[in-house]
């Protein structure tokens, strides 16, 4: 990502992290998992398929990572928006 901005490695943290306050791995999971909330809510996939969709490999890993970022299990967030 460095390399495609033009910029150092340590110069694009520092970037990321003044603007979003996110380190920018950090940032890149929050935008994964805020696809993931939408195509959750906006498709048929199952949580396996939208994890790997998205760029996770594990879902276990997955499933923690949503947890952490929205405060509920993936299953729990599809049965919230479908009422």
């Amino acid at each position: 990502m460095s390399s495609e901005l033009c910029v150092s490695r340590v110069t694009l943290y520092k970037r990321a992290l003044a603007l979003t306050g996110k380190s920018p791995v950090d940032l890149i999971r929050t935008i994964r998992l805020k696809r993931a909330a939408q195509l959750l809510e906006n498709s048929q996939l199952t949580i396996s398929q939208i994890s790997y969709k998205v760029g996770f490999k594990s879902q276990k890993y997955f499933v923690r990572c949503f947890k952490a970022e929205f405060n509920c299990l993936p299953s729990a967030y599809v049965s919230n928006k479908n009422k």
